[in-house]
């Protein structure tokens, strides 16, 4: 508390409180995230994608000496899969406060 001077001819004391914490707002910046947005038509085209695709070419490029390379067919399908899925979707940024409620948006 600080102590200011007397309020004209009264005998009280005017005493200023600042708070101790500084609200969540001004302590936390505005966060920028990148979402996909899935369109009407993304779950057609994703299907078309996996039906044109070729998955034995995934087996075939980690095999070696009749011996498949789980790690790199997984990764490579993996790969394949999420490139799918960019090519479908849209991303789009949004900006998020420490004070707004996740199921509180504008859009």
């Amino acid at each position: 508390a600080e102590p200011r001077r007397h309020l004209g001819y009264s005998d009280h004391i005017s005493v200023m409180l600042i708070p101790a914490y500084r609200p969540l707002l001004k302590l936390t910046k505005p966060v920028q995230k990148q979402i996909a947005v899935w369109p009407d038509n993304a779950t057609s085209a994703l299907q078309d994608c996996f039906q044109d695709t070729d998955w034995n070419m995934f087996k075939e490029a980690a095999t070696y000496n009749n011996h498949t390379d789980l790690q790199e067919y997984t990764e490579t399908v993996t790969a394949y899969i999420k490139k799918c899925i960019d090519d479908v979707t849209v991303t789009k940024t949004i900006t998020t406060r420490a004070n707004q409620k996740p199921w509180m948006t504008a859009e």
